[in-house]
């Protein structure tokens, strides 16, 4: 399903998805993915009946880990050396948003 930038994937029989985003660079800093992922949890919660999203980004990517934040998703830890580009290897950062979390304030 995809949503202004964001999709979900991986929605299994725990009722858990995962998130992903992107934008393009014009995009970048007005808000766009985090509105996006904002929407895309609230009708994963209330129409597609999931309990709990997650979403990871590299720790050298702050825009990311900002844009979770701002839809409310919570920083829950790092998976060290998760992925792998070019030979070099990246740690991630977790974070989860779960359909009892009170709703994000608009930035």
């Amino acid at each position: 399903m995809m949503c202004n930038g964001g999709g979900i994937s991986n929605h299994d029989r725990h009722a858990t998805g995962w998130v992903s985003y992107w934008t393009t660079r014009r995009a970048r800093g007005r808000g766009v993915a985090s509105g996006a992922c904002r929407a895309l949890a609230r009708w994963a919660f209330d129409d597609a009946g999931l309990v709990r999203l997650e979403l990871g980004h590299r720790v050298n990517n702050p825009a990311s880990c900002r844009v979770a934040l701002a839809a409310g998703f919570a920083a829950e830890g790092i998976e060290r050396q998760k992925l792998e580009y070019d030979g070099t290897r990246y740690d991630v950062e977790r974070h989860a948003r779960l359909a009892t979390d009170e709703e994000p304030a608009l930035s």
